[in-house]
Order: C-alpha cells, then sequence, then structure tokens
C-alpha cells in the first residue's frame, strides 16, 4: 500500500517562492545544469529588488550570458506572484522551440499552441508560460486580438527585440512583387508623379534594374489615396496584404510608400503599436536584448520611454564574455585583388571545425561559390547550421559553409564554428530603410542599425563565456566603417575593444617584411592558429587586452531626445493634431546638426502642413529639397545654380581638397572605398557619389544636376573656364549587355539638350557615357558626339588614381607646391585631356 505522504504535510496552502533566485532552488530540473552563474544572480537579484514593476524594461546581455533562462525565471516569478498570462515572445520558430527544450531542462512548466491554433488553457489560468513568435503575435489575424476585444497578459518577454522589432514592422507593412497585379496597377496609378521626380530613374526602375528606389511622393499618396485603397482593396486576400490589411486599411492615407524594380512597400510613418492591445496594455513588457547601443528605435517601434532605452537592467561587472579574435587584412592591404586572393584561399579549404562566411547578398556570395565553397538557402539553413553542430569533427572535414544576408537568429557555437568570415557591409533588406540610407546616409539611426546588423553577425560563431572564434573581416567599406571614429561609436564597448585588439594585430604583423601576397596569407594563418590552438599568450593578451578600459565616445546627450521627438511629432500628425506636429518637428530642424538632416526633417514638415496650407507645404519642400538634393522634388520647379570654374588653379584645388586629410593613410583609405564604388555593378547612386567624390579629388567644380533637380544628367564636371565634362553612368547595367539600347540613347540626347539650354550651345563639352559596351542599337541614334568608358579603361583610370595617391604618401600635403601636383599628374596621366584620349572609346553604330 503507498503511503500518502500529503498527510504528513503541516496544513495550509504551501506559499509560492516569488524570488527567482530561490524559484530555480525549488526547480526539478536536469542533473546536467548547475547553479545559476554570476551575472544571472546579479540581474535576477537587482530586477526583484529595483525594477520588477517596471511597466517598461530593458536586460542587456552580451549573448552565452543566459537571458533565456532569466527571462524564463522572471516569468516564474510573475506567475507565482498571481500576475499571469505570461508570454515569451521569440524571433522564429527555431528559437522558440530552443527556448522550449531549455525551459524543460531546468524544469520550469512552459506551453506552445497546439496544431488547432488553440490558445492553450494552462496560459490563460497563469499556470504555465505560453512560448510562441513575434510573428505569430505581431499581425493582422493574431488569435490575441485587436483593438477593443483583446487577451490581457500580465507579462511578456520578448527575446532577441532587435530581430523581433524588425517583424513587428513588417506586420504594419504591406510589400507586393512585380509582377503581380497590386504592383503594376499602383505603378501604372503613380507613373506620371513618378516621372517628374527623375525620368532616368524611372525608366531605371521599369526596366527592373535590381537596386533602383524611388518614393512615391507625400502629396501625390494622400491625393490618390481613396485609388489605392481601391486596388488593395481587390487583392486584400493575398498572402501579401492579408495579415497587415485590417492595421493599415484605415490610415493608408498616413503611409510612406516605396517602390523598386522588383516590389512596393507600404507602411505606416508613426508605427501605431496600440493596435496590438496585448502588448500595449501588458502590466509589464520586458526586452531582452545584447549590449549593441543602437536600440534607440525601440522608441519609434514600440513606443518606449527615452529614460527606458537609456537606462536598461545590466552587470555593471560584466566587461566581456567569450573571445573574438578579429583579424583585418585590408587594414594593411587595401587591394582589391588581394581580398579576392583572401576570398578564394579560404574557400578551397577544408576544415575541421564548423567555417562559415556571412554576405550582404547571393551575388556576393559568388566569390566563394566559384572556389568550392557550398551557399545554403533560407529553407536548408536550420537542417545545416544542426549538422555544424553535431558532425564529428576528428572524422569528418567540412567546406566553408556560405549564408546570405542572414545575421540574427543562428547560433553556431564551439566548433560549429571556430572560423567566421563577415563579408562587405550589409544591405538593408526593406525599401524604406534603404530609401533613408541614400537620402540620410550620415543619419545616426541608420548608421547605429547598420553597426547592430555588423554586431549581431560576429556574435554568430561565440555563444557563451568560454566560446573562441576566429573573425575575419573583408570588405574596405566594412574595414573602413568598424575602424573609423565617427562610426565605430556605435558599437558596444566590447565590440570597440576587439576591434582594436584586430587593429593591434595587424600593427603587429607589418606588412613590409612579406614579400609577397601569399607570405602575408600564410602570415594571417599562423596567427589565427593561435586563437584555435589556444595558444596561452594570445590568450593572455587578449584578457589583458578587454579587461583594460577603453574610451568610449559618448553620444550627443540630446540624442535620446531628438529620437523621442521625432516620434511624438508622426504620433501628433497620425492623430490629426497638425499644429504640434509642425511646432515639434521645426524643433528637431532647428537642433539638426547638418543640412543633410535638417533637410529631412523639414521635409516631414512640409508633409504635416499639407493638410493646412499647400503653398506652405510646397514652399518648406523647396527649403528641404535645397538643403537636401536626395529627397522629393516639389511640384514647381526648383531653379538650377549654374556650375562655374570659380578658382581657375586646378592644382591648388587638389592641394586645398588634400588638406581636409589629417594623414595619408585616411585619405589613401577614402579614395580606396570611392574607387570600389566606382565600379560596375554597384548601385547607381554610390557609383555617382563616388564619380563626384573624384572629380573633387581631381581638383574639379563638380556637380550632380540629375539628383538635384531630376534633369540633366548624372555627372556634370567644370574641367577649365567654360569647358566641362559631362557623364551619363549605367553602373548597374548587365556586363553582358550587347548594346545601348534606343531608351538608354534617348534618355542622354535629352540631357544634352537640357545641357545647351542652360549653358548655351557654344559652350565646349565631352560627352561620356559609363556603360560595359560601345555598341549602339540599330534603333538608337546620339544626336551629339558621345564617347564610351568601358570597364577595362575605367579600371586602368582608378588604377592612375590609386598611384598618385599613393605616391603623396612622401609629401606634406600642408607644404606642397601646385607644380609638384602637376608633374605627378602628368606621371600618372591624369591631366584634362586624357579623359579622352586615354579612358574612352568611339561607339560603333550598329548597322
Amino acid at each position: 500500500m503507498a503511503i500518502d505522504f500529503k498527510k504528513q504535510l503541516k496544513q495550509g496552502i504551501k506559499e509560492l517562492q516569488k524570488n527567482p533566485i530561490d524559484i530555480y532552488d525549488t526547480l526539478d530540473r536536469s542533473a546536467s545544469v548547475g547553479p545559476l552563474r554570476p551575472v544571472q544572480l546579479t540581474i535576477l537579484k537587482k530586477w526583484y529588488e529595483e525594477r520588477r514593476d517596471d511597466k517598461e524594461l530593458i536586460i542587456k546581455l552580451p549573448t552565452g550570458a543566459g537571458k533565456t533562462l532569466i527571462g524564463l525565471l522572471i516569468l516564474k516569478s510573475k506567475l507565482n506572484s498571481g500576475e499571469g498570462p505570461c508570454l515569451y515572445i521569440c524571433p522564429n520558430n527555431y528559437l522558440a522551440n530552443q527556448t522550449k527544450l531549455e525551459a524543460e531542462r531546468f524544469g520550469i512548466e512552459v506551453c506552445q499552441f497546439t496544431q488547432f491554433n488553440d490558445i492553450p488553457r494552462e496560459f490563460l489560468d497563469g499556470k504555465a508560460i505560453l512560448i510562441t513568435t513575434a510573428q505569430k503575435f505581431f499581425n493582422g489575424m493574431t488569435v490575441f486580438g485587436l483593438d477593443a476585444r483583446y487577451i490581457e497578459i500580465g507579462t511578456i518577454v520578448l527575446d532577441d527585440s532587435h530581430a523581433c522589432i524588425d517583424i513587428v514592422n513588417n506586420a504594419f507593412s504591406i510589400t507586393l512583387n512585380k509582377g503581380e497585379g497590386a504592383y503594376e496597377e499602383l505603378l501604372d496609378l503613380f507613373t506620371p508623379n513618378l516621372k517628374q521626380q527623375g525620368e532616368g530613374t524611372f525608366i531605371d526602375l521599369c526596366e527592373g534594374e535590381f537596386d533602383s528606389l524611388m518614393q512615391i511622393p507625400y502629396w501625390s499618396w494622400e491625393e490618390k489615396s481613396s485609388d489605392v485603397l481601391r486596388i488593395l482593396s481587390k487583392y486584400k486576400y493575398v498572402e501579401e496584404i492579408k495579415f497587415s490589411w485590417s492595421i493599415l486599411k484605415d490610415i493608408i492615407p498616413k503611409c510612406k510608400a516605396f517602390i523598386s524594380g522588383n516590389s512596393i512597400e507600404i507602411s505606416p510613418y508613426y508605427i501605431p503599436i496600440e493596435k496590438f492591445p496585448a502588448f500595449q496594455n501588458a502590466k509589464n513588457k520586458i526586452l531582452m536584448s545584447a549590449t549593441t547601443q543602437n536600440d534607440t528605435f525601440l522608441i519609434q517601434g514600440l513606443g518606449f520611454r527615452k529614460e527606458t532605452v537609456s537606462h536598461p537592467l545590466v552587470d555593471p561587472t560584466l566587461l566581456w564574455s567569450g573571445e573574438k579574435m578579429l583579424i583585418i587584412p585590408e587594414l594593411l592591404n587595401a587591394d582589391p585583388a588581394f581580398s579576392l586572393e583572401l576570398r578564394s584561399h579560404f574557400s578551397k579549404l577544408e576544415y575541421p571545425f564548423g567555417s562559415v562566411a556571412i554576405v550582404p547578398s547571393n551575388k556576393k556570395s559568388e566569390f566563394y561559390t566559384v572556389n568550392g565553397a557550398e551557399l545554403i538557402s533560407q529553407e536548408d539553413l536550420i537542417e545545416r547550421v544542426e549538422y555544424l553542430k553535431n558532425n564529428n569533427y576528428s572524422k569528418n572535414r567540412v567546406n566553408l559553409v556560405v549564408i546570405s544576408n542572414k545575421y540574427d537568429g543562428i547560433d553556431l557555437p564551439d566548433s560549429a564554428c571556430r572560423f567566421l568570415i563577415l563579408d562587405s557591409l550589409p544591405y538593408f533588406q526593406n525599401l524604406s530603410d534603404s530609401y533613408e540610407e541614400r537620402v540620410r546616409p550620415s543619419g545616426d539611426l541608420i548608421q547605429k542599425k547598420r553597426a547592430q546588423k555588423i554586431e549581431q553577425g560576429l556574435g554568430r560563431s561565440v555563444r557563451g563565456e568560454k566560446d573562441f572564434s576566429v573573425i575575419l573581416l573583408l570588405g574596405n567599406h566594412l574595414v573602413n566603417f568598424i575602424t573609423n571614429s565617427k562610426t565605430k561609436k556605435y558599437f558596444s564597448p566590447e565590440t570597440q575593444k576587439q576591434i582594436e585588439i584586430g587593429d593591434s594585430i595587424m600593427s603587429l604583423s607589418g606588412v613590409e617584411q612579406f614579400s609577397s601576397n601569399t607570405e602575408f596569407i600564410k602570415h594571417i594563418i599562423s596567427v589565427m592558429k593561435q586563437c584555435i590552438d589556444r595558444d596561452e599568450s594570445w590568450k593572455e593578451y587578449y584578457t589583458q587586452s578587454m579587461n583594460r578600459p577603453i574610451e568610449i565616445l559618448e553620444q550627443e546627450e540630446n540624442y535620446f531626445e531628438m529620437i523621442e521627438l521625432e516620434y511624438e511629432a508622426e504620433r501628433e500628425f497620425y492623430k490629426g493634431n497638425y499644429s504640434l506636429a509642425i511646432s515639434k518637428i521645426q524643433d528637431l530642424a532647428d537642433r539638426a546638426p547638418d543640412p543633410l538632416e535638417k533637410g529631412w526633417y523639414l521635409q516631414s514638415k512640409a508633409r504635416f502642413e499639407l493638410n493646412n496650407n499647400k503653398m506652405q507645404s510646397t514652399n518648406t519642400q523647396k527649403q528641404a529639397q535645397k538643403l537636401n538634393c536626395n529627397l522629393l522634388i516639389p511640384s514647381d520647379v526648383i531653379d538650377y545654380e549654374k556650375l562655374e570654374y570659380v578658382d581657375g588653379n586646378r592644382n591648388q584645388r587638389i592641394i586645398n581638397f588634400l588638406k581636409q586629410y589629417s594623414r595619408h593613410e585616411k585619405l589613401l583609405q577614402e579614395v580606396q572605398t570611392q574607387l570600389d564604388y566606382l565600379s560596375f555593378g554597384q548601385r547607381a547612386d554610390k557609383f555617382e557619389t563616388a564619380l563626384d567624390f573624384i572629380g573633387q579629388l581631381l581638383g574639379y567644380v563638380t556637380d550632380r544636376p540629375d539628383k538635384k533637380i531630376r534633369k540633366g544628367p548624372d555627372n556634370l564636371w567644370c574641367v577649365r573656364n567654360n569647358e566641362y565634362f559631362m557623364f551619363e553612368c549605367k553602373s548597374e547595367v548587365k556586363e553582358s549587355r550587347e548594346s545601348i539600347t534606343k531608351t538608354e540613347v534617348g534618355q542622354f540626347n535629352n540631357h544634352c539638350g537640357w545641357f545647351e539650354g542652360v549653358y548655351g550651345g557654344m559652350t565646349k563639352v565631352n560627352r561620356f557615357i559609363f556603360i560595359p559596351t560601345q555598341k549602339v542599337s540599330y534603333e538608337g541614334h546620339f544626336t551629339h558626339e558621345v564617347k564610351v568608358i568601358r570597364k577595362h579603361k575605367l579600371n586602368y583610370l582608378k588604377r592612375n588614381i590609386l598611384n598618385f595617391i599613393k605616391e603623396l604618401a612622401a609629401y606634406n600635403f600642408s607644404e606642397m607646391h601646385i607644380d609638384k601636383i602637376n608633374q605627378l599628374l602628368v606621371t600618372h596621366e591624369l591631366k584634362t585631356d586624357d579623359f579622352e584620349s586615354l579612358y574612352s572609346e568611339e561607339i560603333i553604330v550598329t548597322k
């Protein structure tokens, strides 16, 4: 007969533990898990004693510090306090299942949705934590309810909050792909308005150029919002619309819209998170975050107060976690040919551990796959990650695995990835961020988002305090971003220290001691082995360096205030409080640190004014566009200011340009970055910006009429008094292109007519078109003399420019004489007449 132990217990109801540390001691957890780590004890103690009643809270801890268990214990504490239901939200199903397994290991009661999509009763009753995904929670058909009808929740933990924010943004977005009915109908609807913004870009967009992007003018969008609703309503049951339709259908006039050659993206300026009351009205919202500094957009995405964002819960004693050896070869050798050699070398190897390369696009992956590496699709990613984790590396060597544009949501601990390559700057996936990057490239928010993606990528291979990995950083633009003092500040203190160590490794290497690239690569591999083979001197050097205090550049004191003010302005406009919105955005414009930012805020002001005073709105938009030529062209024509050669001494202009750089190394790095952008296959805007930079570097007066007024050529240089170079840039066309099309010829002819109308028919001008072919299609006919600059001629020009800059290393910029500049220009074939004679070719007419 069984013994009834219950009779032996004292009478009364057993009181549940509320302190999460005490709860952990009572859990029926797996024998394989030990006590709480010191960092977990610190965070849980501070939360329970100081922050448990905070309505909003951000917990910041580095990867591998045990955030998942912390979140689960906090929710268990809330359940034991009778403050359920409690919800744990992950970015995707993979991490949700990992969290469920983690909870089961520790004996914490959790539940998930059934196959019938029913909300578990034990969650509603406050007996178990519900684990789900952000996509399940944040969508227009959510089972948690919208508007007035919703499920009340006590505490929500949002794990990997930055990834979840992207999903929240997607919930408020509609993306329509080219080839679908809605895309084509909207394109037809706004064709006149888009043409007015730039006919050349519009033509590229219609021809499907991969990186063409335009914003539909806000005044056109609002004017035609009823037509937009009619079109979208026809397609509201298609997959791309149905999950957002109920959220957006009543606020379409207050949305922004961007169109590319592949898709249209529609989303609100202000994210009305209150449409998800289960989240908005939760008693406690806790965001789990890595130690990146760029979480200010949580204000604009979730409506958190700036005090919440600026005062996260952290463990101040935890300086760093895990070991990352950053190898940055391009600090010593920025030659693109050397970078290609590095990619080729590491692609051909077989490894006794997991090795992964993260690239921003499938096109970038070709550098690796052509040499034997394997590109893994999104569909096969989870399976391959599991293989890397479970492979017996003592028996099976593996090839390099390439992952495209996936910087988070992948855990590759220990031998799953001892060697990681992070190649090139990440791309922004949504059109809104891509547009913002183009029109306010120096803005803090965009730079912070990019730094976050990089930091997420760096964290893929080190998932715990005892984990270690070598990380090879490639791509001049990426290297410049992480080492430049203006952008380095956007990284966490831990990452900044690791970047400094990587810089020191290169300084200690000294490229001058190697007779060839092959010798340098052998040296790099020997240094990598010091980390992988656990060299004691390296481990001690890393620990000592990481423990050393680092000088962190403080953010602007008013930065959080600026972010919140922009959020408040958009919120007031959304609510119809136009005067208050205008006042707040004017305040922002007055504080803006540079003209591009001021113009950005004035464009928002013009949008706010549209409802009250269209004439005033147009005038404000003109002011905005004059400050920032990347912004929308108002419906009234903007006057064009002619380009004139103010300073007749080209060589002196070159010296003045050089004096902007305190050190030759900085000049060389910047020139190399711009020359990389000046390549076929690059985005048109980056190519044209680089060409403008090169023009100034070479002492010319430059302009970009098409960018300024959406008329005229892409680039214009005044090279002598009353003499010009006119450039049309077709950097995005396929290199296999056989001929210049009739459309492109007509576009160039129009630009020639514009030039004669503005500058006069007698003004001397040389006309060039950057394009991979010199043949003109049978249907096309240039009305003026035009020369072609193809790939081999462009590379010749770039090589001469780079050699010119390298030779400047021997001179003090402030003491240089114009005669020396002239001599160097002759030596490196960079005289004005060389452009026509050396770097361009005659066109070939197809008969």
